[in-house]
């Protein structure tokens, strides 16, 4: 992806795309441990995209099939394609043993109480899914917004830098758990990301008993929506009069999780 940014030269260049097309990369590389040629990742893109943009399709939520459905539309031929390589490489790691991809974690994990109890190949197939869409969507929307707000905000650029050359200086360049519980500057960049633009999915939940929000009643039973970005805005650690703290260029201060007093008090990302 780098080398695509620097082809561009003085070009524009689209973020979004950039960071959509590393997190896929990411997916099929490390998440699935795919071995793709090189013209085949195009196909593999698309498919998650076919996919994941129809995935809330009113005909997949049917409580029945219909026939045809999955081999004639756009989504289901993307579906059917994922499938067939997660199954191949199902049957690779069967044959060969375990790698170091994390859908090889998944198949060959037990369960902690016997340690031989493994998922099932059905819910094998459906959390490999589930983390090609979790491990590229929402990773390539939040990286976009990093992106926008680092070039709103020049100063945090320049101590993420600093930050990061002071790390390798003391371990090395290698990438480790270590290191990574040592990015305090950049961890606080990511989650003031977050809290101005939260990944806003259907938060749905079934209330377990009858409360009263706002003098509003939620019976038993029912279905309640959650809006998270509404709910940061009104976190009243951070809160504003006029707004300013859920702007890009007035409220963005990853300094904010740095100091325990001045923390958000509700944070859902």
């Amino acid at each position: 992806q780098i080398e695509n940014i620097l082809e561009a030269g003085e070009g524009t260049i689209e973020m979004e795309k950039v960071f959509n097309d590393y997190t896929l990369d990411i997916a099929w590389k490390q998440i699935l441990g795919l071995d793709l040629r090189e013209e085949e990742v195009p196909r593999f893109h698309k498919a998650v995209a076919d996919w994941t943009g129809g995935i809330l399709n009113p005909m997949l939520l049917l409580p029945f099939r219909i026939p045809g459905l999955m081999k004639f539309s756009k989504i289901g031929r993307a579906r059917t394609y994922l499938t067939s390589k997660v199954e191949e490489k199902l049957a690779k790691l069967e044959r060969d043993g375990p790698d170091n991809s994390t859908l090889s974690k998944l198949y060959f994990a037990t369960d902690d109480d016997d340690g031989t109890t493994r998922l099932t190949h059905a819910q094998v197939m459906h959390n490999a899914l589930f983390l090609i869409f979790a491990g590229s969507e929402t990773s390539s929307s939040t990286l976009t917004c990093v992106s926008l707000l680092l070039g709103l905000h020049p100063k945090v650029w320049k101590k993420i830098q600093e930050e990061q050359r002071e790390l390798c200086s003391e371990e090395g360049e290698g990438l480790t758990r270590k290191i990574l519980d040592k990015c305090t500057y950049l961890d606080s960049v990511v989650k003031e990301t977050l809290r101005l633009h939260p990944v806003e999915t259907l938060e749905l939940r079934r209330a377990a008993k009858t409360v009263v929000v706002d003098g509003k009643q939620i019976p038993e039973g029912w279905m309640a929506l959650g809006n998270i970005k509404e709910t940061h805005r009104r976190d009243p650690t951070v809160y504003q009069e006029d707004g300013s703290h859920m702007d890009d260029r007035k409220g963005f201060e990853p300094e904010r999780w740095l100091e325990e007093s001045a923390k958000p008090s509700v944070w859902m990302p």
